[in-house]
């Protein structure tokens, strides 16, 4: 068979006719690939191939194609096409035949339409020389004499594209589109202009289309990323392949929102023939696809330099985008993790961003006007309800990727909502982070992703994002198919090892100690470092006037902000006295101590501000009457109104965007109606106007006294300190705490069982946890150690014996949630606020016990007793109650009760993960049918110990004894017998256990 073809080649090779040369080409057989020749690139047509040949995608194909096996021409003048070259003046007969005898056919009206050939020979020409050989057999274009949309088929019956296994293209009379996309840049064209650039794309589109079925670019990861394109059952609910990107902006034309192939096919056609070579003054540089597709034309380009069909070409300057994109000045990017307070259930799972950090230039940047990148769900202003969390689950709202500024994420996150935001850098190379800058440039134009609020949510936007930008086809998996937690992402980011712009290897991600804190957080702290001041002047100033400054101080930590206000009032006459009646050695160390109390008292107070200022503008939310008017506040209407805003590169560098969402709605509850507030509304309304005042007032006191007696303060260095402090504190807690969160947990556990009844069995348990974080651990990846989160969080118990095991009891945690965060005393407006609380949901099962099935319910309020600093330590008692089903097969008895609980932990010394833990709970219950009261009672005590690390596993050993009481108190022999033990009855199990849990 190769010696056939090598025959056949040659033969062809010394028939191949001269285009514009008398005396003819010469050609020689040569076995290096075509693309890496300097002649090469002065060949103009391609190989014919054997018309025996059949186009199937076959391996045994690719063999027989590639252009590494085939001739070379090394003597041949170029074709003249339009666009600056002559007109070929050879006759059209001629023209059709050298057609032919290089593999392209023409037939019927297509061999005499001399427009026709012009443009194929044109569109031929615009491929690199080696791709111009393309496989597959003979191409014959076939002209019909009805119009079509850009002439082109659509697929169907009545208008097919291609026939004949991929044999036949056909071509129909050039009719304008009303594809918007298609069209879009096409608009300095005139109709003759654009139906030559069709007939030319028309041409790229089925060369490229053969190579593609040979080569399979377009299922290569690299092609596939950029939009998404998913398999049939490579997610739930995917039944034919399709693209994560739905919007058809993101697609050269509709056809290539079909399949990831004519994705590719239809991207060349419009980055080969682009708008600007018909007319250079069609598109401004900055409208060019290649100022606007960078990853799809590095992808292309190098899928065809990998084959030996060309090398890729460089795209030039772009201003717009260089002028966005400063790389010279680019120092690193970051994930930023908008954390959880720890009160709102709302944010719990936390919020992921991308910021890229640019060095300062000759330009100076203020800190509010640095950018970050926003993957979030654009709701509009629809209102929060039920309506609202099930789009927000069944993707009736899009992900889009949003370029605003610092001073907006610190006005929303840091300020309304009081989150905490986490840094991470990423080690990526200077080319990935090049890379970054155009997938977010690309994505913020046309990147519209459906938003499933628990699997395509933040995280899996940023996994897209970052996917489509590293190297040597690097790729990072989701953490989990049917949720993607953005602290679990985290967990999946660290866990790749690469070689970084620096030099050694390490994880793809890593923590900067050096979060940027909410006016929540930074509250609380300023609170402690206040506390610490007040105790720091003992014994330095004279005791009258401390004690009249600690009276003040607990005026200014009132719940009242007109009492707050009045306090502020006094501060500079106060603080002025003590600073007076301190010695002279003491008094520079008494004015720095002053300096800071004012300073922190005034954070204390921005804080408050900032809480009824979130608060004010739910009200006002909820205050909307026309919120729901499809033009001004809904998600499709923003979506539309975005989309046109980034269609059009020239007009957009000419508006400025507003895309900070609290500054939408905003600029929307200035101008809609509203209805009058309720009287719980409005109390909170005066009580946000009392706290502005009481700032207000704060701020003025703070001025007075640093334009006063304070004022040999250096203000800077104090910031400076603070700041440090800061950093300091956070480098600390971070080198002992665990680097994973608790997504995806198992643990497996051997032990003893003690039951009341048979003799001691040994027990192996497994648990398992979608989601398992409890009080107090300190995590890197994690929720706050204040709080405790388990999902799907359930334990197996099986007896090993001859044969199978046999199940000695289940409990699944379906959801759990507990906090121990209060708010500050001056935040509190009831006593609830002083409390932590819980709430969970579970079932489990038990052989032994007469109705073996449970499910329960149960929420508590949290007393805490005793807490350490980010509750390492801690003691908290829960009063609460639950309602109980137990069931059987034959039986089925609701249940209700108290509860009451005591949860205690205490640090112990190496990692934060070390500790030991004590858990007891009571809860006598009231059985529907039951005469008496059932008493319940458990408790365990587990040591939890960080082993360290073996290799990409750590291992925390968990050593664990629990008893469990289930019986009746006070039973009918308590009158004839004074025991202790005839005070109750039931039934008792012990377990001794030891777990492993490998991460």
């Amino acid at each position: 068979m190769r010696r056939r073809r090598a025959a056949w080649l040659l033969s062809f090779a010394l028939t191949l006719p001269a285009w514009a040369e008398p005396g003819g080409a010469q050609v020689t057989e040569q076995a290096e690939p075509p693309s890496r020749s300097v002649a090469m690139e002065d060949e103009v047509w391609p190989r014919v191939t054997d018309p025996a040949e059949s186009p199937s995608r076959s391996a045994a194909m690719e063999d027989e194609v590639s252009p590494r096996d085939g001739a070379r021409v090394t003597e041949q003048a170029e074709l003249p096409s339009r666009g600056g070259m002559t007109e070929d003046t050879r006759p059209l007969k001629e023209r059709v035949s050298s057609l032919e005898r290089a593999g392209v056919l023409l037939r019927g009206a297509a061999a005499s339409d001399e427009t026709l050939v012009r443009e194929v020979e044109a569109g031929l020409s615009a491929l690199p020389p080696a791709m111009r050989r393309f496989p597959g057999g003979p191409l014959e274009f076939v002209l019909h004499p009805e119009s079509a949309p850009l002439g082109l088929g659509d697929g169907t019956a009545a208008r097919p594209d291609w026939s004949e296994e991929r044999a036949r293209f056909h071509l129909y009379q050039y009719a304008p589109s009303s594809e918007r996309r298609a069209t879009l840049r096409l608009s300095r064209l005139t109709d003759e202009e654009s139906a030559r650039l069709w007939r030319r794309r028309a041409v790229v589109h089925a060369v490229v289309q053969r190579w593609d079925d040979v080569y399979q670019w377009s299922r290569s990861q690299s092609w596939r990323r950029l939009s998404g394109w998913m398999k049939p059952f490579e997610r739930p609910l995917v039944w034919k392949e399709e693209a994560r990107l739905h919007y058809a902006g993101a697609f050269s034309r509709a056809l290539g929102q079909k399949s990831a192939s004519q994705d590719l096919v239809t991207f060349a056609e419009e980055y080969f023939v682009p708008v600007e070579s018909l007319r250079e003054d069609a598109l401004s540089v900055d409208e060019q696809v290649r100022c606007q597709e960078f990853s799809k034309s590095r992808a292309l380009t190098e899928l065809v330099e990998a084959t030996g069909l060309g090398a890729p070409r460089s795209r030039g300057d772009c201003p717009a985008f260089d002028a966005w994109a400063e790389l010279d000045l680019l120092s690193h990017v970051e994930v930023l993790l908008v954390a959880a307070t720890g009160r709102q259930p709302e944010s719990l799972f936390g919020h992921l961003l991308l910021r890229p950090v640019w060095s300062e230039g000759a330009q100076v940047r203020g800190p509010s006007f640095e950018r970050v990148v926003q993957l979030v769900a654009l709701t509009g202003l629809e209102p929060r309800g039920l309506g609202y969390v099930v789009k927000g689950m069944t993707g009736s709202y899009d992900t889009v990727f949003l370029t605003g500024t610092m001073g907006d994420l610190t006005h929303e996150s840091l300020e309304l909502e009081q989150r905490t935001i986490r840094r991470f850098r990423l080690r990526l190379t200077r080319g990935e982070e090049a890379r970054m800058l155009e997938r977010i440039w690309e994505l913020e134009r046309r990147g519209y992703m459906g938003y499933y609020f628990f699997t395509d949510n933040c995280a899996s936007a940023l996994l897209f994002l970052l996917n489509g930008v590293l190297e040597h086809g690097r790729q990072v998996s989701p953490p989990g198919a049917l949720w993607v937690l953005p602290t679990a992402t985290l967990d999946a980011l660290a866990k790749l090892e690469v070689l970084g712009k620096q030099g050694p290897a390490g994880p793809l991600l890593e923590l900067i100690p050096d979060a940027f804190e909410s006016t929540g957080d930074r509250a609380v702290r300023a609170d402690a470092i206040r506390r610490e001041t007040l105790e720091s002047l003992t014994g330095l100033v004279d005791t009258s006037a401390l004690t009249r400054l600690l009276r003040l101080h607990a005026r200014l930590q009132s719940p009242e902000p007109d009492t707050r206000r009045e306090a502020y009032g006094e501060l500079p006459e106060t603080v002025s006295g003590v600073l007076a009646s301190a010695s002279p050695k003491a008094r520079a160390s008494v004015r720095e101590t002053l300096h800071a109390y004012v300073a922190h008292a005034v954070r204390v107070e921005r804080a408050a501000l900032d809480r009824l200022e979130g608060e004010r503008l739910r009200i006002e939310r909820q205050r909307l009457l026309a919120v729901k008017t499809p033009l001004k506040g809904s998600a499709e209407a923003g979506i539309r109104e975005r989309q046109r805003v980034f269609e059009r590169e020239d007009a957009l560098q000419r508006k400025l965007a507003v895309l900070d969402r609290t500054a939408l709605f905003q600029e929307a509850l200035a101008m809609a109606p509203r209805r009058p507030p309720t009287p719980k509304e409005l109390k909170v309304l005066v009580r946000a106007e009392r706290t502005e005042a009481a700032f207000v007032r704060a701020t003025e006191a703070q001025g007075e006294l640093n334009d006063g007696v304070l004022a040999e303060v250096d203000a800077v260095a104090f910031l400076g300190a603070d700041r440090r402090r800061k950093v300091e504190a956070e480098t600390r807690c971070a080198a002992s705490a665990l680097r994973e969160s608790g997504a995806a947990r198992t643990v497996v556990s051997v032990g003893m069982d003690f039951p009341d009844v048979g003799a001691a069995r040994p027990v192996v348990s497994v648990r398992t946890a979608g989601m398992a974080e409890a009080l107090g651990d300190s995590r890197l990846h994690g929720f706050q150690s204040s709080s405790e989160l388990r999902v799907l969080d359930g334990e197996l118990s099986l007896e090993p014996r001859w044969g199978p095991p046999r199940v000695v009891s289940t409990d699944m945690t379906l959801v759990g949630y507990r906090t121990l965060q209060r708010e500050l005393p001056q935040f509190r407006e009831s006593a609830w606020d002083s409390l932590g609380w819980g709430a969970e949901a579970r079932v489990a099962s038990d052989a032994a016990r007469a109705l073996p099935y449970r499910a329960t319910v149960q929420a508590e309020a949290l007393v805490v007793v005793d807490a350490g600093a980010r509750f390492s330590r801690f003691t908290a008692v829960g009063v609460g109650g639950l309602a109980r089903m137990h069931w059987s097969e034959h039986a089925l008895t609701p249940a209700a009760g108290p509860r009451l609980s005591l949860t205690h932990r205490t640090g112990l010394p190496g990692s934060g993960a070390n500790a030991v833990r004590l858990e007891a709970a009571y809860a006598p219950t009231w059985r529907m049918g039951d005469a008496r009261l059932t008493h319940e009672a458990g408790a365990w005590l587990q040591v939890e110990w960080w082993l360290g690390r073996a290799g990409p596993f750590g291992v925390l050993l968990t050593p664990r004894a629990q008893v469990r009481w289930e019986g009746s108190l006070a039973p009918q022999s308590l009158r004839e017998s004074r025991s202790p033990s005839s005070w109750w009855s039931g039934t008792m199990d012990r377990r001794l256990a030891l777990g492993l849990e490998l991460r």
